[in-house]
């Protein structure tokens, strides 16, 4: 009777451990947090030049914004990141940062633009914003207990503003006080591979590329980025993180007005204030 009632039970407990078994084996990895949040400081060796062509086809000048505005070339960059799993190996992760540079000098070169010549030694006033926001869906693969591998598809808004001001001379030599400004802006299709290792609960090492392309429209151009980090939990939900990254900025408008085209490459370390849950 005992037997009989042992028989009657085990099917239902072996569909009972079918059904644990795969919860078990698909617990979070170690290398990732639930939720998670950083903000920070990049110190950035900034490199941004720019061009503005005017219409009927008038060629600007390239304008260098630590060159000729004397710009320092070390610039602190502020940044956000925030992200959460959903489940156990799929997640969200949102980026964002905005640089910002302007600067006041007299000049000693021209500068062109829609048939406007900026004397030379005039006083110029510069002015460049860049804002960068990113969404991605995030798979990843667990590559034994410490390690797993990610990739990403989402979506990246960028915003490029300038605006340039100042003595110009204009129609056979008459001078006149000139503003130039213009933005653009666009959404473009974002690609993003990743690697977590994890030391401990406490410490792990990460890398990560990205990518955002635009090929068409009025704007288009390139965003590549790629960094290495490292992240300390002397507590169990604050941290630190210090990271190494570098950005390549490119940004073509073509717009009925003027066309132009900008390019930023920043490079240089990060420091993070992490949290998790």
């Amino acid at each position: 009777m005992k037997s009989r009632n042992t028989l009657r039970y085990l099917p239902a407990a072996v569909l009972a451990a079918f059904a644990v078994a795969p919860v078990a084996q698909a617990d979070k990895p170690i290398a990732l947090d639930r939720i998670y949040f950083s903000a920070g400081a990049y110190q950035a060796d900034s490199d941004a030049d720019a061009r503005i062509n005017g219409a009927n086809g008038l060629i600007g000048s390239d304008v260098n914004f630590e060159d000729d505005f004397g710009l320092t070339k070390d610039r602190i960059v502020g940044r956000a990141r925030f992200g959460f799993l959903v489940g156990d190996s799929q997640g969200i992760e949102v980026d964002g940062y905005r640089f910002h540079r302007d600067a006041s000098r007299s000049l000693n070169r021209t500068i062109n633009y829609d048939g406007s010549t900026f004397d030379i030694n005039a006083n110029v006033k510069g002015e460049l914003d860049l804002d960068f926001a990113s969404v991605a869906w995030r798979w990843w693969i667990p590559a034994g207990d410490n390690d797993v591998w990610g990739i990403g598809l989402g979506g990246a808004y960028y915003r490029a503003a300038g605006k340039l001001s100042g003595d110009a001379r204009l129609n056979d030599n008459e001078t006149q006080y000139v503003t130039l400004s213009d933005s653009a802006s666009a959404w473009a299709p974002l690609l993003e591979l990743g690697w977590r290792h994890a030391f401990s609960e406490n410490s792990r090492l990460y890398a990560d590329i990205s990518g955002v392309y635009k090929s068409n429209g009025s704007i288009s151009g390139h965003i590549y980025n790629a960094s290495l980090g490292f992240e300390y939990y002397p507590w169990r939900n604050i941290g630190f993180g210090v990271e190494y990254g570098a950005q390549r900025i490119k940004i073509e408008a073509d717009k009925s007005s003027f066309d132009g085209e900008l390019n930023v490459r920043l490079s240089g370390p990060s420091v993070f204030l992490k949290a998790r849950y």
